[in-house]
Parts: structure tokens; C-alpha cells; sequence
């Protein structure tokens, strides 16, 4: 239904005459039982079904436990992972933004729509089942879901309708808590990203990512740290971490190959540092995935 490229960014199969789709995410089915930084241009809007979690985005956390919602605007790099080792299952909707626009230079578009798509009051907003004023928004999403689950003659109708009815809420709780503290991706951050996905399998250093962006080392740690939550050097070990995953249960490459793939200078560092965040040695993982 969907896949990451190379780039991090999400890529979902949906249909170009309406184009959203629902899909589940099991935390504890993803290789590292989380779900790394990614993004993807489709604006999304997820419900928790079980466990509790942890949302990264903007720099900041947001725990969200059953019952609760969460919106991420379109292009907005994020993470999801668990709090405890029962995990979390997810409900997610993924709608094409032009879905929203009615037709291109409409008053949706230019009134209700450009002016929310890279506001920081919408990047990310989370919404809390104790709180009844935001229980009203998550009952609103259900009702989405539901329709286009459900696929009831005229459900694309009910569908747009429901969606226009959400959006609304959702741009009326925004404009309600404008005074909040809010922060927007700085684009060096997302440059600094995107640099270290195009070149994990490379020698990366800071001086490198400095020299990209145009930035001092200092500010570049102190950008990525407020934007991620993550220093540069555990980013890129995370992400040569999570890249050799699909070598490990995909082929038969020996470790040394998977090892060089990935960045990693030799085959016994590799499986030091895959043991320290995975919890066991690669080879033992690919014999563990492959005894499934």
C-alpha cells in the first residue's frame, strides 16, 4: 500500500480520481518496532487504537495513548515509537492535498488551504481524549474513517463532505490556539536530513553537513537537535542502522558487504553497534526473520 524511498520520503498507492487511502501501522511489525524519521505529501490524520506513543515532530514530543489524534501537514519530517514493549497499532488516513483544493486558484484554495499548508500552528496537531473540545475533532475523524472504510454507496460523497467538515475544525482549533509555542522546520534542517540519507553509505562528517548548508558546525547541532531530538552522529547511525535491515532479511550479502553498504568501516563494528540498538547481533536477526 505504501513504501519509503531512499529519501525518507513515504509513497502511498492511492487512486488518482479520489485520491486517499486508510492504513494500519503495528509498531511492533516495524523492523525496529518504530517508525523512522519520514515524510511524505500526502496530509495525514491518525487515531491510536491501542498502546501508547510518542509523535516526534517540530523538534518536539507528543505522547498520544488510545483514543487519541494526531495531524501531520504535508511534508513535515516526523517519527512514531512505542513506550513500553506492548507497542502501539494505529489508524491512518493519507489524503492528496489537492483533494482539499476544490480546483487550482478556487477561494478553498486560497482562502482556507495555502495559508494553512506551511503555517507552524498546522505542521503538527495533536488531539487528546480527555479533553472534551478535542474528543469533538477525534469523533469527526472517526466518522471519516468509517466512511471510506465502510465504502456505502456514495461513500466518496459523504467522504468529501466529511473531509471539508474536518479540515474546518481543524484550521478553527489552530487559529483558536495561535498563542501556543510553535516551531517551523527550518528548510537547512531538513537539508542537513536529507544529506545524511544521500550519503549514509558514505563518510559523513559534521564538517561535511556544515559545508552543505552553509552553516557552523555549532549551529548545525544545535538546528538538527532542535529539530529532531536526535544529534547528527546518532541520526546517521540510526538511519545506517535502519538501512541495513532490508540487506539482512532481503539477500544474502555476508555481513562485510551489508557492513560496507551502509557505512559502517568494518563488519565487527556493524555488529556492535546493530546489537546496541537492535538488542541482537545482525546475523542473528536475518535467522530470527527468516525461522518466521
Amino acid at each position: 500500500m505504501f513504501y519509503v524511498d531512499e529519501k525518507q520520503m513515504a509513497r502511498f498507492e492511492m487512486a488518482y480520481e479520489f485520491p486517499l487511502v486508510v492504513h494500519e501501522t503495528f509498531l511492533k511489525d516495524k523492523p525496529r518496532e518504530f517508525n523512522d524519521w519520514h515524510y511524505h505529501e500526502e496530509i495525514q490524520f491518525s487515531y491510536i487504537l491501542e498502546g501508547e506513543m510518542i509523535m516526534s515532530c517540530m523538534g518536539q514530543d507528543y505522547l498520544l495513548k488510545a483514543g487519541d489524534g494526531v495531524f501531520i501537514n504535508s511534508n513535515c519530517a516526523h517519527m512514531s515509537r512505542p513506550t513500553n514493549p506492548e507497542s502501539a497499532r494505529y489508524l491512518s488516513l493519507n489524503i492528496k492535498p489537492s483533494l482539499l483544493t476544490l480546483y487550482h486558484g478556487s477561494v478553498v484554495e486560497q482562502k482556507y488551504f495555502l495559508p494553512y499548508a506551511n503555517s507552524p500552528r498546522t505542521q503538527i496537531i495533536a488531539f487528546s481524549s480527555q479533553l472534551a473540545e478535542q474528543q469533538l475533532v477525534i469523533d469527526e475523524i472517526l466518522l471519516l474513517f468509517s466512511l471510506i472504510q465502510n465504502k456505502e454507496f456514495g461513500y466518496e460523497l459523504d467522504t468529501f463532505g466529511q473531509l471539508l467538515k474536518v479540515w474546518k475544525y481543524l484550521l478553527i482549533f489552530a487559529e483558536t490556539h495561535s498563542n501556543e509555542a510553535v516551531r517551523l522546520e527550518r528548510p537547512e534542517a531538513h537539508a542537513m536530513l536529507q544529506y545524511i540519507h544521500d550519503h549514509f553509505a558514505e563518510s559523513i562528517s559534521i564538517e561535511d553537513i556544515s559545508r552543505h548548508v552553509h552553516l557552523s558546525k555549532g549551529e548545525c547541532s544545535r538546528l538538527f537537535h532542535a529539530s529532531y531530538n536526535s544529534s547528527i552522529v546518532t541520526h546517521i547511525t540510526d538511519y545506517r542502522i535502519s538501512q541495513s535491515i532490508p540487506l539482512l532479511t532481503g539477500t544474502t550479502l555476508s555481513m562485510a558487504e551489508i557492513a560496507l553498504q551502509c557505512g559502517f568501516n568494518s563488519s565487527s563494528y556493524f555488529t556492535k553497534i546493530f546489537r546496541e540498538k537492535v538488542g541482537v547481533p545482525p546475523l542473528q536477526y536475518r535467522k530470527e526473520k527468516e525461522g518466521r
